[in-house]
C-alpha cells in the first residue's frame, strides 16, 4: 500500500477509492480532483474563475509522511456535443518541484445525479495533461469501454457507507473565521480471495471528519480529517475456524488544510483561452474566429 493511497482517494471519486489501487505519488504525479468538488451544492459552487487551494498532509503508521499543495479551479465552461461542462484544473506541487497540472471536462449533467460521487468518471468528457510541440493543449477525448457501454447494470462498487452529522462549529482559517457543518463519513468494503492452499479476508475502512460550507468555493471543504485502514486474516482452505485474528496491515492519517480561496485572480493553465468564460457570456459574445492565413503570392512569371 502506498503512502499517499489517503491522498489519491480524495483526490478521485471518494467511493471508487476504496477499490482502485494506486501508485506511489511523486514529483510530477498528475492528480484529478473531480471527486472533491462540492456537488451536493449545486452549479452556484463552481463559477468560472472560483478556486480553492489546500495544504494535505499523510503521515503513515510507519511515521512516513507525504506533504503537497493543492488548488483546484474553475477554468472555463464548454458545450461539448451539445452538452454544457465546465473545465476544472487540479495543480499540484510537492516541495520546491515544478507544479503539475491536469485539466477535466465534467458535464453538468452531474449535478443531476443523485449519486454523484459513485458515478463520477462517467461525466468526465476531456483531459488535457501536456501541450504540443507549439504550446497548444493536447486534449483527449474520454470514451466508455464497449463492456460499460453494454451492460445494463449501474455501478456498484459494493461499498458500505455511513454519514452522521456532527452538529455546527467555528473553523478559524487564513481568510477568517467559518461557521461549518461537521460531517462524519465512514466507508468499508470487504473482499476474500483463495489461492490453492489458502484463503484470504481484508478489509478497507475510510473515514472523514468534514468541515463544510457554501463559502468557501469548488468545494465546500473548509478542513477535513481521513483515517484510513487496511486489515487482514488468513487461514488454510478448509480450516476457516482456525483463521489467524484480523491484523492491521496499515493506517494512514491525512489533514486537509485551507490555506486560501477566492473568486478570481487566478489565470487558467491548460483550457483554451476561448473557453475561460462562462457559457451565457460566450454565447453572448462569441470569441471572433481566427483569421484565414493571406494567401502566399504567386511566383513571379519570367
Amino acid at each position: 500500500m502506498s503512502r499517499s493511497r489517503v491522498l489519491a482517494g480524495f483526490l478521485a471519486a471518494s467511493l471508487l477509492a476504496l477499490t482502485a489501487r494506486s501508485a506511489p505519488a511523486q514529483p510530477g504525479t498528475l492528480l484529478d480532483a473531480i471527486g472533491a468538488v462540492g456537488y451536493a451544492y449545486g452549479r452556484s459552487i463552481i463559477p468560472v474563475g472560483s478556486w480553492v487551494t489546500y495544504r494535505m498532509t499523510s503521515t503513515s503508521d510507519k511515521g512516513v509522511t507525504d506533504e503537497c499543495t493543492l488548488t483546484m479551479m474553475i477554468a472555463g465552461e464548454e458545450e461539448w456535443w451539445g452538452e454544457d461542462c465546465f473545465w476544472l484544473e487540479t495543480t499540484t506541487q510537492r516541495g520546491k518541484g515544478a507544479p503539475v497540472t491536469a485539466a477535466t471536462l465534467m458535464s453538468f449533467a452531474i449535478f443531476e445525479d443523485s449519486v454523484p460521487l459513485r458515478n463520477v468518471l462517467v461525466y468526465q468528457r476531456k483531459r488535457i495533461s501536456d501541450l504540443d510541440e507549439n504550446g497548444r493543449p493536447v486534449q483527449q477525448t474520454m470514451r466508455r469501454g464497449p463492456a460499460v457501454i453494454k451492460s445494463r447494470r449501474p455501478p456498484d462498487p459494493g461499498i458500505a457507507q455511513r454519514v452522521d452529522t456532527l452538529g455546527t462549529d467555528t473553523l478559524k482559517t487564513p481568510q477568517g473565521d467559518l461557521v461549518c457543518l461537521k460531517v462524519r463519513t465512514e466507508k468499508g468494503i470487504s473482499s476474500t480471495a483463495q489461492s490453492a492452499d489458502s484463503s484470504q479476508y481484508g478489509e478497507t475502512r475510510d473515514v472523514r471528519v468534514a468541515c463544510m460550507t457554501p463559502r468557501v468555493p469548488v468545494t465546500g471543504n473548509a478542513h477535513e480529517e481521513i483515517d484510513f485502514s487496511t486489515s487482514r486474516r488468513t487461514w488454510l482452505t478448509g480450516h476457516s475456524n482456525e483463521s489467524s485474528p484480523l491484523q492491521l496491515i496499515t493506517r494512514e492519517k491525512t489533514v486537509l488544510e485551507l490555506l486560501a480561496y477566492g473568486t478570481r485572480g487566478r489565470e487558467a493553465t491548460f483550457v483554451p483561452e476561448e473557453f475561460r468564460r462562462s457559457l451565457a457570456e460566450q454565447r453572448a459574445s462569441p470569441a471572433p474566429r481566427p483569421k484565414a492565413p493571406a494567401p502566399k503570392p504567386a511566383p513571379p512569371t519570367r
